[in-house]
């Protein structure tokens, strides 16, 4: 997915509008593996978006971005990400997607030895 250039920096504490929790909490947004997925909509004219949000939203357009990743990208703290996250959930454009559950260490293990069988068999 291609992205566009860098966003503007915006002080963490106006991207926020100075706040440090969301207005509303959004069932999924804990984990900062979580993935914004762009829900092929646009902001509607009512919906107008601050720069953060917007720029979030931009990330996230197109396709999906996780909370950390879209903290490093726009260059903000993730609690700053969870709480604009939240915006855009509740204004409908977004959706979180937690995680999948954990990996079995143990089931990865069997899966690259059977692998190496294979390219063992195959050489």
């Amino acid at each position: 997915m291609p992205r566009r250039e860098r966003p503007r920096e915006i002080p963490t504490y106006l991207a926020t509008e100075g706040r440090t929790q969301p207005r509303r909490v959004i069932k999924g947004l804990e984990d900062l593996l979580t993935r914004l997925v762009w829900l092929r909509g646009e902001p509607r004219p009512d919906q107008r978006l601050s720069p953060a949000q917007q720029d979030l939203f931009d990330a996230v357009r197109g396709g999906s971005l996780t909370l950390v990743d879209a903290a490093a990208y726009l260059r903000q703290p993730p609690l700053a990400i969870r709480i604009l996250a939240c915006d855009l959930a509740d204004l409908g454009l977004v959706q979180a997607v937690p995680p999948a559950a954990r990996t079995d260490i143990d089931l990865m293990e069997r899966v690259i030895h059977g692998l190496r069988k294979l390219k063992d068999a195959a050489a």
